[in-house]
């Protein structure tokens, strides 16, 4: 249900805030009032086109926010197949305006455009002019009897649907196993050929980070080896340190006796020789244990050579060739048991074809019964709203090809005068007869409607009288189980509101701004007399309008006390 519409700065709208509740919302107002920018306001922030000019003049931006509180579980399950939650039941939509370009939000997430038409669906419709063309569309009408006959058709489709994909994978394996002998033997060499080359290869999980880490702190070794050659070149190379400390030890030795300094010199140069030679010693260590780490970097570059040069030719990472090579055993699996698979496929795909045929005959069935009746139901619908020589009929076809909703197709015929033929609902009405037979439909479908809250705008194109008044009555018991928001001039329709709401166009500041209000029942029936009598009111009017609200009243509660189901 719609609780309420927050608008600011759109078009005529200066600021309003409506609360609306469940029943029959009607708004009335004089012509260019601006009525029409309610309903406007409400598909704008529902993700409907937005004029350039949408932003109030002398404003820089415009919002429109709309409260729903939600129970249908299918409307709840398909707001949540779009991961779209109410917060107890409920979801907030609000649009904002700025310039050439519009924000929308969720519950306060920002979302965009098309999500929000995703969820439009789920949370009302709208029924005008131009939306009554739906009803002209097959699978509009199709979806009409299925609602109908909803208790046998839903489980049938969604059996048949399930049957359906299980025939369609059984049949493309089916498919896939048709091979050229020449093409199947050439493809199971060539996997023969990988699979052979994927197991030699014997790839462990992570073993190519491992390498790569190894091989870096190796090569990391090898910088400091050639650091350690040019120490030991410095050292015991050719007039290297240990030559020269050398030949000064042995001159300094020549002159041991000739004094204590002389003899600490002496030992002084001998200390400097013996460590040159420990250094020397450890370094050429070092150069030894070298050998090693060469030969094993060498072996790490070929094995990581050998890896690479897989991920190369298979265009994968490590982890993926590891599942290529299990992939691959399947495939060759397959293609070597070609034969026997394709033989089971094909019964496979029969068994799946028959089983979805035998459903799709079910429901075919189902669909016959349920558009006869709601054909019937339909007829007297229309018939009641003053259309007395109308014939309506639901002409089903079930020779299409099998899809997931089945094979049937439906057509809306229609014979506005007697002795006409029926003929397809899209060649016979015009679009005010459209909006009846569109609101007798509503009518017939009251209760099993999915979605909790209805829009009907110039419902009351081109009737008055006693049409309009059962137009009235339509909509009061539609509104028993849904809510309904309708924009009327008509009094007999507007009589029948369960809430009232009025919009006038004043003049502020010298710009022009719609205003509504919800009217009490005293300020309901003046604009009844209105209504009636026009821009003079009398008592005698008065009268009227009140009578009319008696009546309107007094016929809503007798549609209570009338056991469910009857007219």
């Amino acid at each position: 249900m719609l609780e309420s519409i927050t608008i600011r700065n759109l078009i005529l709208i200066k600021e309003e805030e409506i609360g609306l509740t469940a029943g029959l919302n009607i708004l009335s107002g004089e012509t260019g009032a601006g009525k029409s920018v309610i309903i406007g306001s409400i598909l704008m922030a529902l993700g409907g086109r937005a004029e350039k000019d949408v932003i109030r003049q002398g404003e820089t931006e415009a919002y429109v926010e709309l409260i729903f509180h939600v129970e249908g579980q299918h409307s709840l399950e398909g707001l949540s197949a779009l991961g779209l939650e109410t917060e107890d039941g409920q979801l907030i939509v609000s649009r904002k305006f700025t310039g050439g370009r519009s924000i929308c939000r969720i519950n306060g997430e920002a979302v965009p455009l098309a999500k929000v038409r995703e969820a439009a669906p789920f949370l009302l419709d709208v029924y005008g002019q131009r939306e009554h063309q739906t009803l002209l569309r097959p699978a509009s009408q199709l979806a009409l009897v299925d609602r109908y006959g909803r208790a046998e058709t839903e489980p049938l489709r969604k059996k048949l649907a399930a049957q359906v994909v299980s025939y369609r994978k059984a049949d493309g394996e089916y498919r896939r196993c048709q091979m050229d002998e020449a093409v199947r033997l050439r493809n199971i060499d060539i996997l023969n050929f990988e699979i052979q080359e994927l197991t030699d290869a014997g790839i462990t999980p992570g073993e190519e980070e491992k390498l790569s880490a190894a091989w870096k702190k190796l090569s990391g070794r090898q910088k400091a080896v050639q650091g350690i050659r040019q120490i030991i070149d410095c050292i015991s190379g050719e007039g290297g340190a240990l030559d020269s400390v050398g030949r000064a030890a042995g001159a300094a030795g020549e002159i041991a006796d000739y004094g204590p300094e002389c003899r600490n010199l002496y030992s002084q140069l001998m200390d400097v020789q013996s460590i040159l030679s420990d250094c020397d010693r450890d370094a050429g260590a070092l150069i030894d244990s070298d050998e090693d780490d060469a030969e094993q970097m060498e072996r790490i570059s070929e094995r990581l050579d050998q890896i690479r040069h897989l991920m190369q030719k298979y265009g994968c990472g490590e982890k993926e060739l590891l599942d290529l090579l299990a992939r691959k055993t399947g495939e060759l699996e397959t293609l070597t048991n070609m034969e026997k698979l394709r033989d089971q496929w094909k019964k496979k795909a029969e068994r799946a074809l028959r089983e979805a045929e035998q459903t799709a005959a079910l429901l075919s069935a189902a669909r016959e019964k349920a558009a006869a009746a709601l054909g019937e139901e339909i007829e007297r619908a229309v018939q009641e709203l003053n259309f007395s020589q109308v014939h309506f009929a639901i002409r089903m076809d079930s020779s299409g090809a099998l899809k997931e909703n089945g094979c049937d197709t439906a057509e809306f015929l229609v014979s506005m005068n007697t002795g006409e033929s029926l003929r397809p609902l899209a060649d016979v009405a015009s679009g005010g007869e459209l909006s009846r037979i569109m609101l007798a439909v509503k009518s017939v479908l009251a209760g099993k409607e999915e979605t909790e809250t209805l829009i009907f705008d110039e419902i009351d194109a081109g009737i008055s009288g006693r049409t309009a008044q059962r137009v009235g009555k339509k909509l009061k018991k539609i509104a028993g189980s849904s809510q309904v928001i309708c924009i009327s001039h008509l009094p007999q329709i507007v009589a029948m509101a369960d809430t009232h709401f009025y919009i006038e166009k004043r003049t502020e500041d010298g710009l022009t701004a719609t205003h509504i209000r919800r009217l009490n029942r005293e300020e309901s029936i003046r604009e009844l007399a209105r209504l009636l009598g026009g821009t003079e009111i009398t008592e005698r009017v008065l009268d009227n309008a009140r009578e009319m609200k008696e009546l309107a009243e007094k016929s809503g509660e007798d549609k209570k006390d009338q056991p469910a189901g009857k007219p």
